[in-house]
């Protein structure tokens, strides 16, 4: 399944202001993944498809990743897997997008919006 770049940018976007406006409260899960993921863009190394389907893979939790971010996540690791679209400006962004995203659920604290 092919997400286009475009998609994954907007998607990214759409949850970092759902989060931001509280609109979004993510879950154990959803911000577990995230800090497993923000740990590894903290390297300095670029994010791939197989670490996204790592951080994914752990046992399902009490309340798995929410339905939004898992597609997000699924779809962008796809796109990293095609380095035609994913090193071009349009995939580039979108990855930033989603990497922005990470940023602030892994940094939330478990109760911010509350």
């Amino acid at each position: 399944m092919h997400v286009a770049a475009e998609e994954i940018r907007a998607g990214a976007a759409e949850l970092i202001d759902h989060h931001a406006r509280g609109a979004w409260r993510p879950n154990d899960a959803d911000r577990r993944t995230a800090a497993a993921l923000f740990r590894h863009l903290e390297t300095g190394l670029p994010l791939s498809g197989e670490q996204i389907r790592s951080a994914l893979a752990p046992p399902e939790p009490a309340a798995p990743v929410s339905a939004e971010l898992l597609a997000l996540l699924r779809a962008t690791a796809g796109l990293l897997e095609d380095t035609g679209v994913a090193d071009g400006p349009v995939g580039r962004d979108a990855v930033d997008h989603v990497c922005l995203l990470l940023d602030a659920l892994a940094l939330a604290r478990p109760d911010a919006g509350r």
